[in-house]
């Protein structure tokens, strides 16, 4: 209970008069915008925040109601077992929402991560390594289960899908 409290007053400071606004307007249901959301600390530099925002979004605009934030926080914390971690981490990398990961969503990722700093044939290079490592089927794509596998093997994946407020 107090862990929810403690998120609810996270949620609020994002925007405290349009909260309380609608609180006493008797909407429960309402949204905070996109740009409200990415207010938050954990978020505000993080190179997904865009994509965390759509995929723990019900409607996928990326604007969340205190639901979708509460869903949100409960993945990322420590104690969210690793599979559900790694199936909204899919929905996360998977940049066109197609079901998988190619060729196209691991340079999106890889670029984003490094600040679109890399040449075109470097991030090539990380791009192969990835798909050689991780698809397991030698199709060009990572399937959710595959990528569930490899986060299986990957001792540091909670600790660093992490978010904490």
């Amino acid at each position: 209970r107090k862990e929810i409290i403690h998120i609810y007053k996270s949620f609020e400071r994002l925007s405290e008069l349009k909260v309380q606004s609608a609180f006493l307007q008797g909407n429960y249901n309402f949204k905070l915008d996109y740009e409200e959301i990415i207010l938050l600390e954990e978020l505000r530099n993080n190179p997904f925040k865009d994509r965390i925002c759509k995929v723990f979004s019900d409607d996928h605009s990326g604007n969340m109601s205190f639901s979708d934030y509460l869903d949100m926080l409960s993945v990322m914390s420590l104690e969210a077992p690793k599979d559900l971690k790694s199936a909204y981490a899919f929905k996360i990398y998977d940049f066109n929402d197609d079901g998988m990961i190619d060729r196209t969503d691991l340079e999106e990722l890889v670029n984003r991560v490094t600040g679109d700093r890399m040449r075109t044939e470097d991030v090539d290079g990380i791009v192969d390594n990835i798909l050689k490592e991780c698809d397991l089927d030698e199709n060009e794509t990572i399937m959710a289960l595959e990528f569930e596998e490899i986060i299986q093997k990957s001792p540091d994946f909670t600790s660093n899908f992490f978010m904490e407020v």
